[in-house]
C-alpha cells in the first residue's frame, strides 16, 4: 500500500463507503461526513487528494474547496456531484479544483481520476522541491558573490592605501594633498546636494587622482623652486599615469576618465586633452577646483600658503577661464576654504586606512 492519502468528504455514508472499497487497496483512506469535519481534520490527515461532495448541508463543496486551497494550494480536489453543469465545472476549476466526477460514478472513472490527481500532486510537489532547491542554491550563490565582492573591495582598498603610502613616502605633500582634496571635495559636493552615486564617485576620484605621481621623478616632485617648462611637461603626465593606474583596477576603472581630466580647464587650455566647458566630466570640474584650492592653501617648499582673501580673489580671476563659473560661485558661497585651513591646522586631515575604506565605500557619512 502506498503512503498517498485520499480524504473522502460526503454526507452520504453509502457514497463514502463505496468509494473507500474501490480505493483502499491503492491509497490510505480517510473520511469525513461534512465540510466542517473535513476542514477540522486537514492538519491530521494531510491528504494528497480530496474527493469532495458539492452539496452538503453545512458547507457547500465550493466553500470547502476554497478553504482547502487557502490552507494548502497543492492538495488536488476532485468535486463529486449529481448535478454537474458547465457553469459548476468552470467555477470549480477556476477556484483550483483538479477535476469533477458525476454521481453515480463509474469505478474505473473514479480510479482513473484519483490516479491522475495523485500524479498531478507528485509533479507539483516535485517542482516545488526543485524550485526550493534552486532558491537555496541562488541564496547560497548570492552569499558567495557578496563574500567575493567584500574580498575584492578589501583588496582594492588595501592596494589603494599601499599605493598612497608609497606616494607619501616619496612626497609627503602628496599624501596630505590626497586627504585634503578628499575632505574638501566631499564637503563641497554635500553643500551642492549631489546624489549618492555622484558623491561616491567624487570621493573615490579625489582619493586616487594623484596616484600617477608615483611615476614622477623625486627631483621634480620635491623641487624647492617653481618647475621649469620641461619639468612641468613631465609633471603633467601624472594625470595620464593616474588614469592608467586606476583603469587597471577593475572595481575603480570607471574613475579613469574623471582622474585623467582633473587638470582640464573650462577655457580648453588645460591638459592632457585640452577639453573645454562641459566636455570635461562634471566630476573632474569639481575635482579640479578642489585640487587647486588645496594647492593654494598649502605650504609648499617654494612658497608659503596663500591667505584666504588671495585664494578667493584667484578663484574669481579664474572664473570662466580655469574653473566652471557655477562651481566658483558655489564654493565662494560656503566657508569651506576657511574650514580647510582650520582642519589642516588641527591635524584632522591624516590619511589612514579607515579613511581609504570609507572613501571607497558608499558615501553615507562625511569625511571627518
Amino acid at each position: 500500500m502506498t503512503q498517498n492519502r485520499v480524504l473522502i468528504v460526503d454526507d452520504e455514508r453509502g457514497v463514502r463507503e463505496s468509494m473507500k472499497m474501490l480505493l483502499k487497496n491503492s491509497y490510505n483512506i480517510d473520511m469525513a461526513s461534512s465540510g466542517t469535519e473535513a476542514i477540522a481534520r486537514l492538519p491530521e490527515v494531510q491528504p494528497d487528494v480530496v474527493l469532495l461532495d458539492l452539496r452538503m448541508p453545512d458547507m457547500s463543496g465550493i466553500e470547502v474547496l476554497q478553504e482547502i486551497k487557502l490552507r494548502d494550494p497543492n492538495v488536488e480536489v476532485i468535486l463529486v456531484t449529481a448535478y454537474a453543469t458547465i457553469e459548476t465545472a468552470r467555477k470549480a476549476l477556476r477556484l483550483g479544483a483538479f477535476d469533477y466526477l458525476t454521481k453515480p460514478f463509474n469505478p474505473d472513472e473514479l480510479a482513473s481520476i484519483v490516479s491522475r490527481g495523485m500524479e498531478r500532486r507528485k509533479d507539483v510537489l516535485l517542482r516545488s522541491a526543485e524550485m526550493e532547491a534552486i532558491q537555496q542554491d541562488y541564496q547560497s550563490l548570492c552569499h558567495e558573490v557578496e563574500e567575493a565582492k567584500n574580498l575584492i573591495t578589501t583588496q582594492m582598498r588595501d592596494t589603494v592605501y599601499a599605493l598612497l603610502m608609497s606616494l607619501e613616502l616619496r612626497d609627503a605633500y602628496s599624501g596630505q594633498h590626497s586627504m585634503a582634496v578628499l575632505w574638501l571635495t566631499d564637503n563641497f559636493a554635500r553643500s551642492m546636494n549631489v546624489d549618492k552615486t555622484q558623491l561616491t564617485r567624487l570621493r573615490q576620484a579625489a582619493l586616487v587622482h594623484d596616484l600617477g605621481k608615483i611615476g614622477i621623478p623625486e627631483g621634480i616632485l620635491n623641487k624647492p623652486a617653481p618647475l621649469t617648462p620641461a619639468d612641468f611637461d613631465i609633471m603633467k603626465s601624472h594625470t595620464v599615469l593616474s588614469a592608467d593606474i586606476v583603469g587597471n583596477v577593475e572595481a575603480l576603472a570607471y574613475l579613469s576618465p574623471i582622474v585623467r581630466a582633473h587638470h582640464e580647464r573650462w577655457d580648453g587650455m588645460g591638459y592632457p586633452d585640452k577639453l573645454a566647458g562641459n566636455d570635461i566630466p562634471w566630476e573632474s570640474q569639481v575635482l579640479g577646483i578642489c585640487d587647486s584650492i588645496h594647492a593654494m592653501t598649502s605650504n609648499r617648499c617654494y612658497r608659503p600658503r596663500l591667505p584666504i582673501q588671495v585664494i578667493e580673489s584667484e578663484l574669481m580671476k579664474c572664473r570662466g577661464r580655469q574653473f566652471t563659473p557655477e562651481l566658483v560661485d558655489a564654493m565662494l558661497a560656503t566657508t569651506l576654504i576657511t574650514d580647510l585651513h582650520r582642519a589642516e591646522d588641527d591635524g584632522q586631515l591624516v590619511l589612514t586606512n579607515a579613511q581609504v575604506r570609507d572613501a571607497l565605500s558608499d558615501a553615507n557619512d562625511g569625511i571627518n
